[in-house]
């Protein structure tokens, strides 16, 4: 972890968010890798309030303890999908999308999916920590 990134996992699977910045609008973006057995996707995001992020998160670390059903995070334009479900770990399906640019081409889009797994409780608070520090930075 760097102070331009957040990453929560193993080596087994992981997801990583980083590289926050603004376009000349003044929209947020930042990018989002999942890595896991045979993957290595990269895609940079909208992210209207990366704080809606860190608020997602953050619920999953408050709920340590456990909770019933999904807890889900969508992107605005849903190519950062997020399912957490509470066990004797957090399991969090993890979907990207990337859409293609009909200007350009039909055939760059793509979708993958994986789980990140993930210990409550100091594991998951330290990547809350690291990513308000990120969510900050892209202010």
């Amino acid at each position: 972890m760097t102070a331009e990134s957040a990453t929560l996992g193993a080596a087994t699977a992981s997801l990583t968010f980083a590289n926050p910045r603004f376009d000349e609008s003044g929209h947020a973006h930042l990018d989002v890798r999942l890595q896991a057995a045979g993957l290595d996707a990269l895609l940079g995001f909208y992210a209207h309030d990366p704080e809606e992020i860190v608020q997602y998160f953050r619920s999953l670390d408050e709920g340590w303890r456990g909770w019933t059903g999904e807890r889900c995070f969508e992107s605005i334009e849903r190519d950062v999908v997020l399912s957490a479900r509470h066990g004797r770990r957090i399991e969090i399906s993890v979907m990207l999308t990337a859409e293609a640019d009909r200007a350009v081409s039909t055939e760059a889009r793509w979708s993958c999916t994986a789980v990140v797994s993930v210990e409550a409780g100091e594991q998951l608070s330290r990547f809350v920590r690291d990513i308000e520090d990120l969510a900050r930075r892209s202010r």
